[in-house]
């Protein structure tokens, strides 16, 4: 990019790699608004993510899955929605799944949901920073945030919540590098909405300004857009209430197009074990 311009700021930081992580960097050294501290707000918004993220091992909460997979006409080729309560244990999450499209599930695919662990595997993959396209809608988003720009684009209401908006821009002068995931991040632009009080992330979007080539150009990512709304469950913590993320890409010669929603509800503060 050209010059800079004031309330810009630009953060190279390592990945912490998912929504959870979105804030997730260092303060970016940059010159300042004169009435907005970027920096300020970024540094505090990291502190804040992480207690948020933490947060999760002290909750048990539903948790709403819808995928569909769309064919080239926009025809809906599989559509599975699957509702789960999630519970805190020492050892990570039990996963009862209560609702696999719209009945009640068999005995062996109550087993198997639990078994496979969904959630456990995201929450690890926020907490290591290692993730895949499907770790709960967002690892674009949490990379996104260390290879791009950002300038302070004033205060908004977000559910009637006082919010910075911080406006992000693809990193021209930042060459994509390393797998899917940072190519992507690397040409997406959006916006973050942090809590004025707190500074929790009360939302964000983004999207794709490019399509993507990889794995010597036999697949492109044509698009990917990504949403998320969080809000307060108590104590101080904000945890999601939905993600949203939508994929357009072609692997050689097969069209893939992808929606998921995930919806988090009913959380309760559970008692520490033992």
């Amino acid at each position: 990019m050209g010059g800079r311009t004031r309330g810009t700021a630009r953060r190279p930081g390592r990945l912490l790699g998912s929504w959870l992580v979105l804030l997730a960097f260092g303060a970016p050294a940059a010159a300042q608004s004169p009435a907005v501290d970027v920096p300020f707000i970024i540094s505090e918004a990291q502190r804040v993510q992480q207690a948020d993220v933490d947060a999760w091992t002290r909750y048990r909460f539903r948790r709403r899955a819808e995928r569909q997979e769309i064919g080239e006409s926009g025809e809906v080729l599989r559509h599975e929605i699957l509702e789960f309560q999630v519970t805190p244990r020492e050892d990570g999450f039990d996963e009862e799944l209560l609702r696999q499209d719209g009945e009640e599930p068999r005995r062996d695919e109550k087993e198997r949901a639990r078994g496979v662990g969904s959630f456990a595997k995201r929450y690890r993959a926020m907490i290591s920073g290692v993730g895949r396209e499907e770790a709960e809608g967002g690892y674009s988003l949490g990379l996104l945030l260390h290879l791009s720009s950002y300038r302070y684009a004033g205060l908004e209401e977000r559910e009637g919540v006082a919010c910075y908006r911080l406006d992000f821009f693809p990193d021209d002068a930042r060459p994509p590098e390393g797998g899917v995931a940072r190519k992507v991040a690397s040409a997406m632009k959006g916006s973050l909405w942090i809590a004025r009080e707190g500074f929790h992330v009360a939302a964000a979007r983004a999207e794709t300004v490019r399509p993507i080539p990889f794995a010597l150009s036999l697949a492109k990512v044509h698009e990917v857009q990504v949403s998320l709304d969080s809000g307060p469950v108590g104590e101080g913590v904000w945890l999601p209430r939905r993600i949203e993320m939508q994929t357009r890409a072609r692997i050689l010669f097969k069209p893939i197009r992808r929606w998921n929603l995930y919806v988090y509800s009913d959380f309760l503060r559970q008692p520490p074990p033992g």
